[in-house]
């Protein structure tokens, strides 16, 4: 018998990928408890769970606080010291530390139509790379997309304590390089449910 190929180094990189969905935001501008919004029969929080675990056995959720989605069977962890998904990231990337990850992919809880490819093609760029990578598209650039080397955590840690705000400026001190997805603009895979007429638009898209 033939011996075995050893798995590549990429290959058990990426099965040693975490993932984190940000759903600590207030959802203010749809009515608040926006990962609990309804797209038929399924909450964008379930929707996200659901694609997450075609990447990844390896879940969290990124919420404000426990009582945020108290049904929530997946494990929760605490936005940190920082408002908004730059808290979110910290808490992600301390969570996939204490997991022994290798990378952590970051998305949030209110784009249903993310691409099957997001984390293949992230992790294969963050690889060659060396650095973190997020996805780009018609509408722009998406921060909240992005796949993080465990390596780039103490430089965003200090990127934090220095000041910084955003995971703009995260991605920016770190050279994140941008995967570009390239698509019309209403069929954009990266489209963010804000609002309850976003939430109108994306079911009549695709109905």
């Amino acid at each position: 018998m033939e011996p075995q190929a050893e798995p590549s180094s990429d290959l058990c990189q990426l099965n040693n990928a975490a993932l984190v969905i940000l759903a600590g935001g207030e959802g203010r501008r749809i009515g608040g408890n926006k990962p609990l919004q309804s797209i038929g029969d399924q909450r964008l929080i379930d929707i996200a769970i659901a694609k997450a675990r075609q990447w990844t056995a390896r879940v969290a959720v990124s919420v404000r606080s426990p009582e945020q989605l108290p049904d929530l069977l997946e494990e929760k962890i605490l936005d940190a010291r920082i408002e908004g998904p730059l808290g979110g990231l910290l808490s992600a990337l301390d969570w996939g530390h204490r997991m022994k990850a290798c990378h952590v992919l970051i998305v949030p809880c209110d784009a249903p139509g993310l691409p099957t490819d997001l984390m293949l093609r992230l992790h294969t760029t963050s690889v060659e790379a060396g650095a973190a990578a997020f996805a780009r598209s018609v509408s722009g650039d998406h921060p909240t997309c992005a796949l993080w080397p465990l390596s780039a955590r103490e430089k965003v840690n200090d990127y934090c304590s220095g000041g910084g705000q955003s995971l703009r400026g995260a991605l920016a001190v770190c050279d994140a390089i941008a995967v570009d997805w390239v698509t019309e603009p209403d069929t954009d895979p990266f489209f963010n449910i804000n609002t309850s007429d976003d939430l109108s638009s994306w079911i009549a898209h695709r109905s």
